[in-house]
């Protein structure tokens, strides 16, 4: 199987593995929960709001290849606790890649190809998994909600009156994410210890990404959105460390 059919293949599993009934929102069950975490739900739930753990997006941004920012744009279908597939078209003209970023509880890889013809990316194994499991973590946490609430599993622990540390599952095991959030309710970042397999040797490093504004859906759920994403967060190498900017265009439950 060629890698954009294996891309879609485990779209249509990660699909049809979220299905099934989704309880409503219920705000009640937030009291107890760290007011960090508290706020942000009431903020970004409507009441009655199924619980499902889908969502497909479409976004637009750059992602950096070495010294170079790159346009690209994207679809994706992100399942909490499951994984993700990403398909994305970056750069253009001369400097064009296409491929998919995928992980499922069957494993992870990378694969890209220069204009479509020409790999130059593909990846897989432990480190790919390990990694995509960090990554899954904080989206879920910057576009699922829904996954966010006792509802769902999601444990919660206070730090202060802005941060609290959300754990989740994962294929993997469990990650612990840090998010921050202002007086209203909005979430402005989110970070975690992620494994970086680039790094020699490959190890859990820093990592992170700050929202600039939010991306309400047509059912009046509030994503975290205009995001900075990389290594090196809460460290002095965050500056030099981001690799990823983007703005959604799109989330609808599949």
């Amino acid at each position: 199987m060629n890698a954009s059919l294996e891309a879609a293949a485990a779209r249509r599993t990660l699909i049809l593995g979220s299905g099934g009934p989704a309880p409503a929102f219920d705000p009640d069950t937030l009291a107890g929960l760290p007011a960090p975490a508290e706020r942000m739900l009431r903020r970004a739930l409507p009441a009655g709001t199924p619980l499902g753990s889908a969502v497909e997006l479409t976004m637009r941004g750059r992602l950096r290849l070495g010294p170079r920012w790159l346009s690209f744009r994207a679809d994706q279908i992100l399942v909490a606790g499951r994984g993700f597939v990403w398909r994305a078209i970056v750069g253009q003209r001369l400097v064009k890649f296409s491929g998919a970023d995928v992980m499922t509880s069957e494993g992870a890889s990378m694969h890209f190809r220069l204009h479509g013809l020409i790999p130059v990316v593909r990846s897989s194994g432990p480190d790919i998994a390990r990694s995509g499991a960090g990554r899954l973590a904080a989206e879920t946490v910057a576009w699922l909600p829904q996954a966010l609430v006792p509802q769902s599993g999601a444990q919660w622990t206070p730090i202060d009156q802005h941060r609290a540390i959300v754990t989740l599952a994962h294929p993997g095991g469990t990650s612990n994410v840090e998010v921050t959030v202002d007086d209203q309710g909005r979430l402005r970042s989110a970070g975690l210890d992620r494994w970086n397999g680039s790094t020699k040797p490959p190890r859990l490093e820093p990592f992170g990404g700050e929202f600039d504004d939010e991306f309400v859906t047509p059912d009046g759920v509030r994503l975290a959105d205009r995001c900075r994403v990389g290594w090196g967060w809460n460290t002095d190498g965050w500056a030099t460390g981001q690799f990823f900017t983007a703005r959604l265009d799109s989330a609808l439950s599949p």
